[in-house]
This record gives C-alpha cells, structure tokens and sequence, in this order.
C-alpha cells in the first residue's frame, strides 16, 4: 500500500528489483549516493517505481540469505537482487563488468562450494549493453565476468561492479554510470539465453555475442575451471539459468560441446 506517496514497508510488495549496498565496500558507497539522492525514503528503504535499495554492514560477498533477510524484516521478495560493487584484480585493469554468482570448487570468498545462484541472464545482459552505451568514450572495458564467489542466496541476482583499483572504486565518473543503469534497468523483451563456456575470467567472446547478437547469458565458466565441469556441473549452470536454450564456446571449452547436446542444449 501506499501512503501519501511512500509505501509503508511493513506491508508486502510487488517490487522487481532489490538493490543491495555495502557499507564496507567504497564503490558500492559511491553508486549508492547517486541513487539515494534521487529516491524517496521509508525509514532504512530507498526507492524508485519497482526497484528498492537497501544498505548492509558487510562485504556482500559473505552475507549469505539476504532475501530471506529482507523478507523477514520488510516483507520484501523482489524478482532479482543486483549487488553494485567493487571488482579487485591483481592485472588492474580498468572494467566495469556484470557476472553471475557461485563457485565451482572452493567457496574461498563466499557462497558454498560447487553451489551456483540463479542468474537472471535477461537483466544482467541488459545492464552490460545499457554499461557499454553509457560508457562510450570513457577509458573502461565493458565485459562480463565469469560465475564466481559469494554470497548464496536464493532469489536470481547477479553484481555490477568497477574495477580493479581504489583508483576506479573513487572514480565518481565511473560509478555515476552504474548508478544510472541501476536507475533506469528494466527487463527488455525476452532474448535468447545462453550458457558460455571456456575462455578467460573476462569473458571476451560471450561479451561479444551478448553485445553484438542479442544473446542473452547465464552463468558461464572459464578455462581455468573446465577440470570441475561434468555432466553434474553442467546440470547445475542449466538449472541456475532459467529459459537457457543455447551453449557457446570459447577455446578449450569447445572439447566439452557433447556435455551439453547431451543436455538438450543447442550448441
């Protein structure tokens, strides 16, 4: 319900998209303060048409259940929760990325082991294409991420991130397009959805198909974990991606076609 205006959060609603902030992580901080200067406030809740955001204490990677979380508290089950946030590598290259959520071995920095998180393949994808038009000009990548790390949780969600330095965690340019399309995604017309295997942790390939094809990606694993990926691994990827038709391949991962065919994918 709404009152005067403002929803009384205490009630159930129908919200699509949860967004959820780290008060730990400085990038997550930095694309929070372009959306809550624009949304309407209900005590701890911000919010704008179908999508809310929300702050924790923690780094996201380890907070574990925050649907259930925020439905205990709020009575909020939202369609998708996106996690804004920093992106750390050793390389320091400078991206702004999507990428689904899981491990296909250790949980070395959240989540469970060989557990993977419902994507939302439609909506990540539509934010990487709406990052890629935003950003023309800056001296970014656009890219994916493979699956990887933390948290678990039981609603579709994906991150949304700036790397890979404080420098670009601080960039206020750079974060001011996340916040943008967190302001204004929305799900686009169904697409094709596709699993991407093979090929390296930024995904150059299932980049390219997403932003040039109107392929739309789910969760996709890199070479470096193909020695984990069986018929086991593949049914998990196809389960956590809902409405996937399709499998594409990047080099090696091209070895691993009949896992998948077998699956009742097109490959």
């Amino acid at each position: 319900m709404k009152q005067d205006g403002y929803l009384n959060i205490n009630t159930k609603y129908n919200f699509v998209i949860g967004i959820v902030v780290s008060r730990e992580d400085k990038a997550s901080m930095n694309i929070a303060q372009f959306l809550t200067e624009k949304w309407r406030k209900e005590d701890e809740i911000f919010f704008h048409e179908e999508k809310f955001l929300v702050f924790i204490d923690d780094m996201h990677l380890y907070h574990d259940s925050i649907d259930a979380e925020l439905e205990k508290k709020y009575g909020i089950k939202p369609e998708v929760i996106i996690f804004p946030s920093r992106h750390k590598a050793k390389a320091e290259r400078k991206t702004l990325s999507v990428h689904p959520i899981g491990n296909y071995g250790n949980a070395d920095f959240g989540g469970k082991e060989k557990e993977l998180v419902l994507s939302s393949p439609v909506l990540m994808t539509n934010a990487l294409r709406m990052l890629y038009e935003k950003a023309k000009g800056m001296d970014y990548e656009i890219c994916f991420e493979v699956t990887h790390h933390g948290p678990y949780l039981s609603t579709p969600s994906f991150f949304i991130e700036v790397g890979s330095t404080e420098r670009e965690w601080m960039d206020m340019d750079a974060c001011k397009k996340i916040a943008e399309v967190l302001h204004e995604l929305n799900f686009p017309p169904n697409k094709k959805i596709a699993l991407g295997i093979g090929g390296g942790h930024y995904a150059p390939r299932f980049t390219d198909i997403a932003l040039k094809e109107g392929i739309s990606f789910g969760h996709m694993i890199p070479e470096y974990h193909l020695n984990s990926l069986d018929k086991k691994t593949a049914e998990k990827m196809i389960d956590a991606t809902p409405g996937v038709k399709y499998a594409f391949f990047h080099g090696k991962g091209k070895n691993y076609k009949k896992i998948f065919e077998d699956l009742g994918l097109e490959v």
